[in-house]
C-alpha cells in the first residue's frame, strides 16, 4: 500500500503572500517531497482536487505557477509523482463518514484525511503555525451510548505533519516502520523491499533466505532491516569510512571469512563478512558496505553460517 502524502488546504487557500512566495513554497514542496522518497518510493500526493487545478489564495493557481518557465524541474517532478484527488476517495467509506476535522476553528479535510488513512500531512510553508512535525486536530462524530441513543463525540488526536524537508528527519523511523508493520510474512518483506529499504541492495538468493525465513525470526529480521536502512540513510561515505550503528554489528573473524563469500550482483564474488545479529538462537544478517552508492548490500539472513 502507497504511502499517502495529503496536501493540507488550509496551507494555501486563503493565503496573501506574494505570487513569489507561493511560488518558492512549491519549490520547497518539490524538495519535501524529494526527501520523502529518499526513505520511501511507493508515495502518492493525495491532494483537494487535482493538482493542477488547485487555487493558491486569490488570484495565483497552479496552472499560471506550472506556465512559467522558471518553474519546468519542478514541475516535471510533480507531473512524474503519483497522485490521487479528491480527498473523500482516498479514505474508506468507514473511516470517512460521519466523521469531521477541525485545525483551531476551521474544517480541516486534509488532516483529517491523513490522520484516517495513516498518511503523512505537508503543507506549503506560508505560515509560521504549519511549521511544526504534529498538528493537533479536534475530531468530531458520531456514537451511540450506552442507552443506545446517537451522541456527538469530540476527541483531540494528532496527525504527523511537515512542510519542510528538515521536518522528514523526524518522522524516518516512522517511515520504515509504518510499511513494516502490514508486512506478515518472508515473502512479502522481499516484495516490498525496494520500497522501503532505499538504502540496502538485496542479493537475489536473498529471496529464498526470507521464503525460509522461521516465523519467529519475522520480527526481528524487519527490525535489524528497519535499523540497517536508517543507519545507511544517515551515512555520509564522503567523510565517514562507515556508518554508525544501531544495534550489535561486526566483522567476522579472518578465520570465518572464507565462509562470508558471495557472488554480488555484479557477478563478482565478494566477502560480505559484517553481521548483524538476531534472536531466537543465532541468527545472522550478513552484508558489506558500498560507500559509491551510499548502500549495504545484503548478502544472507537465516542461521548462523558454518
Amino acid at each position: 500500500m502507497s504511502l499517502l502524502l495529503v496536501l493540507n488546504e488550509l496551507s494555501y487557500r486563503e493565503t496573501k503572500a506574494r505570487r513569489e512566495d507561493i511560488s518558492d513554497s512549491l519549490h520547497g514542496l518539490v524538495k519535501l517531497l524529494r526527501k520523502v522518497r529518499q526513505h520511501r518510493t511507493d508515495v502518492a500526493l493525495v491532494t483537494e482536487r487535482r493538482f493542477f487545478d488547485l487555487d493558491l489564495g486569490d488570484d495565483y493557481s497552479v496552472r499560471e505557477w506550472a506556465g512559467d518557465g522558471r518553474n519546468s524541474d519542478a514541475l516535471r517532478y510533480l507531473r512524474g509523482m503519483r497522485q490521487r484527488a479528491p480527498f473523500r476517495d482516498v479514505a474508506p467509506a468507514d473511516l470517512r463518514d460521519g466523521a469531521e476535522y477541525f485545525h483551531g476553528e476551521q474544517p480541516a479535510e486534509g488532516l483529517g484525511t491523513a490522520h484516517q488513512v495513516g498518511g503523512l500531512a505537508v503543507s506549503l510553508p506560508l505560515a509560521q503555525l504549519w511549521d511544526e512535525t504534529l498538528l493537533r486536530l479536534s475530531q468530531h462524530g458520531l456514537a451511540e451510548d450506552d442507552a443506545g441513543a446517537i451522541v456527538l463525540t469530540r476527541a483531540e488526536v494528532g496527525v504527523r505533519h511537515a512542510c519542510r524537508p528538515g521536518h522528514v528527519d523526524e518522522h524516518q523511523q516512522w517511515l520504515c516502520d509504518s510499511e513494516l508493520t502490514r508486512i506478515h510474512s518472508g515473502a512479502k518483506l522481499w516484495e516490498a523491499r525496494e520500497d522501503i529499504f532505499p538504502h540496502l541492495r538485496f542479493l537475489p538468493s536473498v529471496a529464498d533466505d526470507l521464503l525460509r525465513l522461521r516465523s519467529a525470526w519475522l520480527q526481528p529480521v524487519k527490525e535489524r532491516l528497519a535499523e540497517l536502512e536508517l543507519t545507511a540513510a544517515a551515512w555520509v561515505p564522503a567523510i565517514e569510512a562507515g556508518p554508525r550503528w544501531r544495534s550489535k554489528v561486526t566483522p567476522e573473524s579472518d578465520t570465518r571469512k572464507a565462509l562470508c563469500r558471495f557472488v554480488d550482483t555484479d557477478g563478482t564474488t565478494r566477502v560480505f563478512d559484517w553481521h548483524a545479529r538476531f534472536t531466537p538462537g543465532a541468527g545472522r544478517l550478513h552484508f558489506r558496505m558500498d560507500g559509491a552508492h551510499q548502500q549495504l548490500v545484503i548478502a544472507y539472513i537465516g542461521a548462523k553460517l558454518g
